[in-house]
């Protein structure tokens, strides 16, 4: 005579699913921070390379116009462009008619950043960048 055994059930107990699941919490919790530096310096990068830039295409428009911009309005009329999400917060040129008396002022920065560039010229304390907080 035959016995009937039971069918055996592929599958995962609860205790082996939450386990799984804790390591899985445990991971995220320790790459999420770490993703966001990675953004952090992505922004700053962003904002860096356009304030370079945009110190760049003052130095040409002074080289054309013998004058500094008076407003970043000039700056873009004349082609500047930024990267979306960076804009300037302080953009100002003191006495943009005299070369030696003009001196840059900006404050650039991402929109998903905290933190901001600082670009003063000239400047014989500093390069010019400066990376300061919101």
């Amino acid at each position: 005579m035959k016995t009937m055994s039971m069918p055996t059930r592929g599958g995962f107990t609860l205790i082996e699913l939450l386990i799984v699941i804790t390591i899985i919490g445990l991971l995220a919790s320790i790459a999420i921070p770490k993703f966001d530096g990675v953004r952090q310096r992505a922004f700053n990068a962003a904002a860096l390379a356009d304030l370079n830039n945009a110190s760049k295409e003052i130095e040409r428009y002074f080289n054309d116009n013998f004058r500094y911009p008076a407003d970043e309005n000039e700056l873009i009329d004349e082609g500047y462009s930024h990267t979306p999400g960076v804009s300037f917060t302080t953009f100002s040129i003191r006495d943009p008619g005299n070369p030696e008396t003009a001196r840059v002022h900006m404050h650039i920065n991402h929109e998903g950043s905290r933190q901001y560039y600082h670009y003063e010229y000239p400047d014989s304390d500093r390069d010019g960048f400066e990376l300061r907080w919101k």
